[in-house]
C-alpha cells in the first residue's frame, strides 16, 4: 500500500465518521421477524472490526468507494479494473490484484450472462414522450402545488412504463444520464486511442 495514497486519503475530508451502514429490510423480513438482517455499524465500530490502523482503513473506505463508482466500466471490461487497481490505487501485490480479479469475474458473469438473455430483448426503450401534470395538496387551508413531470416509454413490445417525478427527482435522473454519458465517452476515447496505437497498427 502506497504510503503517500494513505497520507492523502487520510487528510481527505470526504469520508466523516458519522457514516453509517444500513441493511434493507424488505417485506418477507418484516412477515417473519425471525429472518436475519444486515447489522447497522458506525465508522468507528468498523474500524475496529476490520483491525488496521486508522490511515489504511480510510484509505479502504475510500477505495471501496472508488471502485463503486466505477462498477458500470469494470463490469463491461475487468482488464480496466486491474489497470486501475495498479495506476489509480497503486495496488503492488500481483497476487491481490489477480485475486480480485478473479472474484470479479465470478460475480459479474451470471449479471452479464442474464443481460445477454433474450428475454431482456422485450426491454428496449423505442419511444419517449413526457408532460407535465400538477398535483394540489391541502393541508391546513393553503393549497400547495407541485408539478410533476411524467416520463412516457414504449417498449418494443408495446409495453406503456409512466413515470411521475419531481423536479428534484428529475435533476437526479438527469445527472445520472450525464454520468453514464461520461462513462461510454471515456470508453470509447480509450478505445479509439487503443486501436491507433503504434502497436496495433
Amino acid at each position: 500500500m502506497s504510503p503517500s495514497v494513505a497520507s492523502a486519503s487520510a487528510t481527505s475530508s470526504t469520508v466523516g465518521t458519522s457514516v453509517t451502514t444500513t441493511g434493507r429490510v424488505d417485506s418477507s423480513t418484516e412477515e417473519n421477524p425471525t429472518s436475519n438482517t444486515e447489522p447497522e455499524y458506525t465508522l468507528e465500530e468498523l474500524e475496529r472490526l476490520v483491525g488496521v490502523p486508522r490511515q489504511d482503513f480510510l484509505l479502504l473506505i475510500k477505495t471501496f468507494s472508488y471502485i463503486l463508482r466505477r462498477i458500470s466500466t469494470f463490469i463491461i471490461k475487468p482488464s480496466l479494473l486491474q489497470r486501475e487497481l495498479r495506476e489509480k490505487l497503486q495496488l503492488e501485490d500481483e497476487a491481490k490484484i489477480d485475486a480480485i480479479l478473479r472474484l470479479w469475474v465470478r460475480e459479474t458473469t451470471p449479471i452479464m450472462n442474464n443481460l445477454a438473455s433474450k428475454r431482456y430483448e422485450s426491454n428496449v426503450i423505442e419511444d419517449v414522450a413526457w408532460k407535465l401534470n400538477m398535483e394540489i395538496s391541502s393541508h391546513c387551508q393553503q393549497r400547495e402545488k407541485t408539478p410533476l413531470a411524467v416520463l412516457q416509454m414504449k417498449t418494443a413490445v408495446g409495453e406503456d412504463i409512466n413515470i411521475e417525478m419531481t423536479q428534484p427527482e428529475l435533476m437526479e435522473l438527469y445527472n445520472q444520464f450525464e454520468s453514464i454519458q461520461g462513462e461510454l465517452d471515456a470508453m470509447l476515447a480509450m478505445k479509439t486511442t487503443g486501436a491507433t496505437a503504434p502497436g496495433n497498427q
